[in-house]
């Protein structure tokens, strides 16, 4: 197939919001050091310190990745541990606004190769809902990009729902990743808080938002999670029993099983195999899937596009997946 393939999961991290963090980090309570080895680390008031791939800021490597893996466009999402959750709601407003201006210049420079999601305050969620929507209508971005929590809060409370009103108004689509992984202090040994934690904690995320019932006061909110969904559609059965059978107190809010919000979710094609895929396209439709490449980690699939092309469907099938999905979502013009 030719290379029109839209990747949905591509992170990238501005040398321009480095600089300004080196320059006002004290003002933005943000601490960028450099390490001995010459790694970049960044830090959110006073928090652990955590180091940046250098792949997140350059571009010739991304562009060659690109090309191999067939990706022609790809959206571009923060780093999500660079999101600043743990910043006060003032200077959290400030630095995803400093996040979303070196994304906006990326795509300015090229436009034919990316778009952007932009990066919100989530710990103040009326200041999420404002910093998406100038983000939508002044910066033509293309959606929101969020965490599975927020500092160890998930989404089953109501103090979101301002930004969850927003976007559905936005008519917006809302893309999550998992970070700050419940229960992380546990799974150090060989990398597991990447390979089991992640997806954990976005099916952890999902279960909060469907049993809460966000998806019945926000009917037409459009959320992609990552990783292929972490760990919830392959156990879609179990969640729905649960909606079945726990009562009193324990009885979720929300009217239906969380199979009835498969409606409202998208997922992307980051499960590494082609029959896992194929089982992923059968439970939430070929219309739901977008590719994901998780550039530039190792644990990342770049050549995602090639397990879609294996896939036993039909080629209008494949062809949703690989772009027509995300068109639609993102709002980009039609082929």
């Amino acid at each position: 197939m030719p290379n029109r393939t839209i990747d949905i999961h591509h992170h990238y991290i501005p040398l321009s919001l480095l600089e300004e963090a080196k320059r006002h980090g004290n003002a933005l309570g943000v601490e960028v050091t450099g390490t001995k080895s010459g790694e970049t680390t960044l830090s959110f008031s006073g928090g652990p310190k955590f180091s940046l791939n250098p792949n997140l800021s350059e571009l010739e490597r991304r562009f060659e990745i690109m090309e191999k893996g067939k990706i022609a466009i790809a959206a571009l999402i923060a780093h999500t541990a660079s999101l600043g959750y743990r910043l006060d709601g003032e200077r959290g407003e400030r630095w995803c606004h400093l996040y979303n201006e070196g994304l906006h210049e990326l795509v300015q420079n090229h436009p034919g190769r990316f778009v952007a999601l932009a990066a919100v305050p989530l710990q103040e969620p009326p200041r999420a809902a404002a910093v998406l929507e100038y983000a939508v209508r002044e910066l033509n971005f293309r959606g929101g990009y969020i965490g599975s929590n927020v500092n160890g809060k998930y989404y089953n409370s109501p103090e979101f729902d301002p930004f969850w009103k927003k976007a559905e108004a936005l008519d917006t689509l809302l893309v999550m990743h998992a970070e700050d992984v419940a229960g992380s202090e546990r799974m150090e040994g060989y990398g597991l808080r990447l390979i089991c934690g992640n997806p954990a904690d976005s099916a952890l995320s999902l279960g909060y938002m469907t049993y809460s019932g966000v998806f019945d006061r926000f009917p037409n909110l459009k959320l992609c999670v990552l990783h292929g969904g972490g760990f919830f559609p392959y156990h879609l059965g179990r969640f729905d029993q649960g909606h079945a059978v726990r009562s009193g107190s324990r009885a979720a809010q929300a009217s239906s099983p969380p199979s009835a919000y498969l409606k409202n979710l998208y997922f992307d094609t980051l499960v590494y195999r082609v029959d896992t895929l194929d089982y992923l396209r059968r439970i939430a439709g070929a219309d739901h899937l977008l590719v994901g490449t998780d550039y530039p980690y190792t644990l990342g699939d770049w050549m995602a596009v090639e397990k879609v092309e294996a896939l036993e469907c039909s080629d209008r099938e494949k062809k949703l997946i690989l772009n027509g999905n995300a068109r639609r979502l993102l709002k980009l013009p039609a082929e």
